[in-house]
């Protein structure tokens, strides 16, 4: 009888293993956006490279700094502003009606700003699937 249940409950777990394996998930648009968000805040390069295409978004630069300087360069302006008491570098996510949309290998998340004054209306991210993953390859700023 011990044998048996034995037997059971190793068959049960090995299941439960092969199932677990199989159900790997891949994170979706909002939650890489977030994540980008959460790491340029933090000036944490290595960490926000990992949800964007820096050439992609930043390569229309109009400067003759390259993409990826002039990426730092923003994300630092930002990162500096929000240690000033006066301002802050934290995105409210309440102040946004959040809609996400995803067409196979494309997606775009979009930020609207529930206050009619704000100067931004409209935050929308677009992404492409690449290695399996999100990626941000542009921003826009849609403004009053």
């Amino acid at each position: 009888m011990k044998n048996a249940k034995s037997i059971f409950f190793s068959l049960v777990l090995m299941v439960l293993v092969s199932c677990n394996s199989k159900m790997t998930q891949l994170e979706s648009p909002l939650a890489i956006v977030i994540k980008l968000i959460s790491a340029e805040s933090l000036a944490n390069f290595e960490e926000a490279k990992k949800y964007i295409d820096i050439e992609k978004v930043y390569s229309s630069n109009i400067d003759t700094l390259s993409a990826e300087q002039a990426w730092k360069n923003k994300t630092l302006f930002f990162y500096n502003i929000g240690k000033d008491k006066k301002f802050s570098n934290n995105f409210k996510y309440y102040n946004y009606i959040i809609k996400e949309e995803q067409n196979r290998e494309n997606a775009e998340v979009v930020f609207e700003s529930i206050h009619p004054e704000d100067s931004i209306n409209k935050i929308i991210y677009t992404l492409n699937q690449h290695n399996k993953a999100w990626e941000v390859v542009k921003i826009e700023y849609i403004k009053k």
